[in-house]
């Protein structure tokens, strides 16, 4: 975990090294973060649709309806809105720091694409392990715990895939290139073991969900929502490990 946490602070000091642009980096991912907890809330807002405490009349439940319908678009658009604002910092910041090697340039494009989709990921992930506390303090304890194992495994498979990559560029200086089916094979198999890895937490978290809702401790709603939850966390995962594995190999060839 520590491995990860220093790769991606000495990217973003690379790539970000000013003040306003760390901040305004910070930006997007704490915007990126709020909609990823607003999802939550709207999934328990959903619930409480569907199953109420207390029976609703049909005009309520429209005007719920409505209202429910309204914020979703209201995040769809934000979400727009943000990726907008993201390559624009990506082009002011970038542009400045040229190199004259528009190969190496377009390695460090890629480089903060991934970075600043990894720094999302993780803040989306530790702000929706927060909210899940506030349904289920024992599933919020499990999932802490599980999600400590995860990220030794991912922070294993990133500096293996580090290796990897740095022996492609090796032999391509040498003049003796590997296939390109062997660059993507050894990548993508990579993410997907720790994608394979990481859902068997989430396996054994769905498990603890569903022996707390049958021995009483949350109720149908809260259930609902931490499923919901449960679901995202396992995308995140999913995406942290193939986005890690993507991020070494634009990290390696950008320098």
């Amino acid at each position: 975990m520590k491995h990860i946490a220093s790769e991606l602070w000495k990217t973003t000091m690379d790539l970000f090294p000013t003040r306003r642009e760390s901040g305004m980096i910070a930006g997007v991912i704490f915007l990126a973060v709020t909609i990823s907890v607003s999802e939550i809330l709207m999934a328990s807002f959903f619930s409480l649709l569907i199953l109420p405490t207390e029976p609703r009349s049909t005009k309520d439940l429209l005007i719920l309806g409505v209202i429910f319908l309204v914020l979703f678009s209201a995040l769809r658009l934000v979400s727009f809105g943000k990726e907008y604002y993201r390559l624009n910092i990506f082009e002011k910041s970038l542009e400045n720091s040229k190199r004259g090697d528009r190969v190496a340039d377009s390695w460090r494009w890629a480089t903060a694409m991934e970075l600043t989709s990894l720094l999302t990921l993780c803040g989306r992930l530790f702000f929706v392990s927060i909210l899940l506390f506030f349904f289920s303090p024992i599933f919020g304890i499990c999932n802490l715990v599980i999600g400590i194992g995860v990220f030794q495994i991912l922070s294993w498979r990133l500096d293996k895939q580090f290796k990897s990559q740095y022996a492609f560029k090796e032999k391509q200086r040498t003049n003796d290139p590997v296939s390109n089916a062997e660059k993507v094979r050894t990548r993508v198999i990579s993410g997907e073991i720790g994608s394979l890895l990481s859902s068997t937490g989430v396996i054994i978290l769905l498990g603890v969900l569903i022996f707390l809702f049958a021995n009483g401790d949350i109720t149908p709603a809260k259930a609902f929502v931490l499923f919901i939850a449960l679901r995202m966390v396992g995308q995140l995962y999913s995406g942290l490990s193939s986005g890690l594995m993507r991020f070494a190999r634009a990290r390696v060839f950008s320098g």
